[in-house]
């Protein structure tokens, strides 16, 4: 295990030292001159002259290089072309937080609701559920994240009401589907004795907590965002609609990758005999047949973890949200290069990090890659 975590250890930095570096010549290529966005217009020859200077434009390239790596090395990730001149490091302090927790509820929201779509889906193949579930799956997939952010404004901040019963009608759904779909008692869903109990406590729970969801359904802001520091009510409140809007369509690749990997698992010849020793069904899916069927999933996430970090931009707008991707773009708007290079290396840095923890996570899920 030790040599597995080092092994991607070296990997992850080797990747993070040439992110970095390719950012840096990557932004000295744009067009556009530092010195001159820093001054604005009206200033003189002479005044531009000494901003090169103070900015280091006037140095052969491999000494601003040098000198970059130097100060990235020190945590120096130098300080912003525009006033107030903030430090770099300052204002990704204040932005990745925003960015960070806006990805990771995103994630956490999209695993919750898609880990049992999934699961029941696969288990009942070709049911109505599973019927149901692909058609709002590809549904979710193909609307655009500024659409989805929309309509669930539309909704959820002008329309709170319609939001509270469109809320409730998916959960009597949902409950309704779950309840018709019969659990088996030996063996699975083709064995000959069926429990209609079970199905209907399911989707009789499912509907209760719907139903309690729609009725304390709180009303959220438009736009904004609310640190943790000023209570925790309030920043679930600002950062729910942002991540709901980045968890739609992680909710239907989760579902639909989980659900086509379940289906082969459930065909495998160790689940095949935990239901012919009559193991139950909540058993053979989830102590049987989830575990070795999360290792897409985890990739998935993993990847989309480190995506949804760096190109937030779009939902960030659309919410006014401080984050990494707004202060980017601004940085590129404005050719603020400190700013804009210092928020792509964390970035990378974040990415990499997630992954080499995916990697790690596999010989954690599958005991035959630690074993290799």
């Amino acid at each position: 295990m030790l040599r597995v975590i080092g092994s991607r250890a070296i990997h992850a930095l080797i990747v993070i030292v040439l992110a970095s570096v390719g950012a840096f010549f990557l932004m000295e290529a744009v067009p556009g001159d530092p010195a001159a966005a820093a001054l604005g217009t009206g200033s003189t020859a002479e005044q531009y002259e000494a901003a090169r200077e103070e900015l280091g434009l006037d140095l052969p390239l491999g000494e601003r290089f040098g000198s970059w790596a130097g100060g990235i090395l020190s945590g120096d990730l130098g300080n912003s072309l525009i006033p107030p001149n903030q430090p770099v490091t300052e204002m990704i302090g204040n932005a990745l937080p925003v960015t960070a927790q806006l990805a990771f509820t995103a994630i956490l929201l999209s695993l919750v609701i898609a880990v049992p779509v999934a699961v029941w889906s696969a288990y009942r193949r070709g049911g109505v559920f599973d019927q149901i579930s692909s058609i709002a799956a590809f549904a979710f997939i193909s609307v655009p994240s500024f659409v989805g952010g929309l309509l669930l404004i539309y909704l959820f901040v002008f329309n709170h009401g319609l939001a509270q019963q469109l809320v409730l009608g998916a959960g009597v759904i949902v409950g309704v589907l779950v309840a018709l779909s019969p659990v088996g008692r030996r063996g699975g869903p083709r064995a000959p004795g069926v429990v209609w109990g079970r199905s209907l406590l399911a989707g009789l729970a499912i509907g209760l907590v719907v139903a309690a969801i729609a009725w304390f359904l709180p009303e959220f802001p438009r736009q904004g965002f609310v640190p943790i520091a000023d209570g925790l009510g309030d920043n679930l409140r600002s950062i729910a609609l942002p991540a709901l809007t980045m968890a739609l369509m992680e909710i239907a690749i989760f579902t639909r990758v989980l659900r086509s990997d379940m289906i082969s698992t459930l065909q495998q010849d160790f689940v095949l005999s935990s239901r012919a020793k009559g193991m139950p069904t909540g058993h053979v899916l989830v102590a049987e047949a989830l575990r070795p069927s999360t290792v897409s999933i985890v990739t998935l996430a993993g990847i989309s973890l480190g995506r949804l970090i760096g190109g937030t931009v779009v939902v960030e707008r659309l919410f006014n949200l401080p984050g990494m991707g707004s202060m980017i773009v601004e940085g590129v708007q404005n050719n603020n290069l400190p700013v804009v290079i210092g928020g792509v290396v964390v970035i990378a840095v974040f990415y990499v990090i997630v992954n080499m923890l995916v990697d790690i996570s596999y010989a954690l899920i599958d005991p035959r890659i630690r074993r290799g």
